[in-house]
């Protein structure tokens, strides 16, 4: 129940995104809404970000004392880490409860926030060299080579299955790179914002269905 309850979730994220990015054609006023700081699609990434959090920490904690040190070090840093996203996406709960920055944040950060991604540094801007850059580069070989190792290279096999990492299904990558083809194709930079809610939904779905089924983060026994 509630794996279909995600799925159809996430799937009608995926054509929001789509129909978002679209806008961008026929109504841009529109379009610059859904792209906004605290707009929808900046809320449902930190929304989709903490629920991964959530999901992996209540699978954890049931299932931790029957697994090996490796699959713990990684499923302590998937929580932290989207847990870290989310608390990123909403600056911290700064624009929440109207807390003001402090002067490296004032001086250092593009937008005045109290956040890492957003930060300058010498010219070097964070969230481009790594949350875009670093992160394409990342997670589209993980879409696009994983499932293709895992089933073909019994050494990538042993070590996925030591660490317990979803493999995503040959449908999340094709629908991952036509999405991100649609997406990527429009010539604004705050796009971004829009594959970046599509990147963690895409997450998701892997999380709850991956090909190595025995993985999905839905499941609390092994």
């Amino acid at each position: 129940m509630m794996s279909k309850l995600l799925r159809g979730v996430s799937y009608i994220i995926i054509m929001s995104v789509l129909i978002a990015a679209s806008t961008f054609y026929y109504a841009e006023e529109l379009y610059h809404k859904f792209v906004a700081e605290d707009g929808i699609f900046e809320n449902v990434t930190a929304l989709v970000l903490l629920g991964i959090s959530v999901l992996f920490l209540v699978r954890f904690l049931k299932t931790w004392r029957t697994r090996n040190k490796y699959w713990i070090l990684l499923n302590l840093l998937i929580i932290i880490g989207a847990f870290f996203g989310f608390g990123e996406e909403i600056s911290w709960g700064q624009r929440i409860f109207s807390i003001e920055s402090g002067e490296f944040f004032t001086q250092n950060n593009l937008q005045n926030e109290t956040n890492l991604h957003n930060l300058e540094i010498n010219g070097v801007k964070i969230n481009k060299l790594i949350f875009s850059q670093g992160m394409v580069l990342v997670f589209g070989s993980y879409f696009v080579l994983s499932l293709l190792l895992y089933r073909n290279w019994n050494f990538f096999r042993n070590l996925i299955d030591l660490f317990g990492v979803q493999i995503p299904k040959f449908k999340h990558s094709v629908i991952m790179l036509v999405c991100t083809g649609v997406v990527l194709i429009i010539p604004d930079l705050r796009i971004w914002e829009l594959w970046e809610t599509l990147f963690v939904v895409m997450l998701m779905l892997v999380f709850v269905e991956p090909d190595n089924e025995k993985e999905s983060v839905l499941l609390t026994k092994v």
